[in-house]
């Protein structure tokens, strides 16, 4: 599907795109990551995930196009892949293979959605961060291209766990002494990746 793929590379802070741009075709992370912004049109975008290596957005272009509904903007340095609606969109006619993973990528999108609103919906905070950090730390599954760990702020966990800064850093504070985590400036490692997770979605005594 990465047949005719361009590469470039993004600064931490640009915007890839934002929401009521049109939709020109799909991103693939290569490394680094991708923070997706959104929300009511009435209401100030909050940050709500972060997207990283091996993950593709922007496949609502070649599914039915329309403007973007979404703000997308690089987190830390990052290396992506683009590919045009009008190189994609043909094949996705003429080759079934090409559809059918199409398909999967907005299914998984759809997964995605559904699982930040449930941790969103976790009533205790402690929990309700490990859960955002488990999901946007990679699961365990992604390696930090900085040994230091990835960008993280504050500000952001606590714009997508609802939570004040100051409530992040007392919990992070805690998951960093159980060894569930490691702690730098601007910077977060997953160092227990399922016994944060079990913390998260766990129901005992916090």
């Amino acid at each position: 599907m990465i047949d005719g793929a361009v590469p470039f590379e993004v600064r931490p802070g640009t915007t890839v795109f934002r929401r009521d741009d049109a939709s020109n075709g799909i991103y693939g992370i290569v490394a680094g990551a991708i923070g997706v912004e959104g929300g009511h049109r009435r209401q100030t975008p909050l940050l709500g995930h972060v997207m990283r290596a091996g993950e593709w957005f922007g496949i609502k272009a070649v599914l039915h196009g329309g403007p973007r509904e979404l703000t997308y903007r690089a987190m830390e340095p990052t290396r992506l892949l683009f590919v045009s609606r009008t190189r994609l969109a043909p094949l996705m006619q003429t080759d079934s293979d090409v559809a059918v993973r199409v398909g999967q990528l907005a299914e998984l999108g759809n997964r995605l959605g559904s699982w930040i609103a449930r941790d969103l919906l976790t009533p205790d905070a402690g929990r309700r961060l490990a859960a955002v950090l488990f999901r946007v730390l990679g699961t365990g599954e992604v390696v930090p291209d900085d040994p230091t760990g990835f960008w993280m702020t504050h500000q952001q966990l606590g714009e997508m766990a609802n939570l004040s800064r100051h409530h992040v850093g007392r919990k992070l504070a805690r998951f960093e002494a159980a060894g569930w985590i490691g702690c730098g400036y601007n910077r977060i490692r997953l160092l227990d990746a399922e016994a944060l997770a079990a913390f998260a979605y766990g129901d005992g005594e916090t």
